[in-house]
């Protein structure tokens, strides 16, 4: 993930100051098995500020975005963002439905990640382990799925 901050600050009475940050994410998709070609399709993009619903329900996320996938890597952008704590989740979209699909034991069938690359055994990520803080300068993270 790449930030950038611009600040503009108005002086005189009505002084205030303005602040946007712009958040590119990167994320590159691990092939499963060797020698596949890489990875086409969508990779479904959501934003966080909170716990609640976390990582599925995405009604709950403050973004959603769906990019595509061009040789195994996607590339997302959520603009004019303020300071604070967020996680991202990102899945690899194989069949374009825009659903994170899974199977009849609730097992996902599509490959998936969250921002600092939390993968728990036996249970989905909680928002604690993927959240980051969202400062003034810039970050970089990368998001792998799998």
């Amino acid at each position: 993930m790449f930030v950038s901050l611009s600040a503009l600050a108005f002086d005189g009475p009505d002084a205030r100051l303005e602040v946007r940050i712009d958040v590119r994410i990167d994320i590159k998709i691990e092939d499963r098995v060797a020698g596949s070609e890489a990875a086409e399709g969508l990779a479904g993009v959501a934003l966080w500020t909170a716990s609640n619903g976390f990582p599925e329900d995405i009604q709950h996320a403050v973004a959603t975005t769906y990019v595509p996938i061009i040789e195994g890597e996607a590339f997302a952008t959520f603009d004019e963002l303020a300071p604070g704590s967020y996680a991202v989740t990102v899945y690899h979209d194989k069949n374009n439905n825009q659903e994170f699909d899974k199977n009849w034991l609730g097992m996902p069938r599509e490959a998936w990640g969250v921002s600092n690359n939390a993968r728990p055994r036996l249970r989905a990520p909680r928002f604690e382990e993927a959240s980051f803080e969202l400062t003034a300068g810039a970050q970089s993270i990368d998001i792998s799925i799998r």
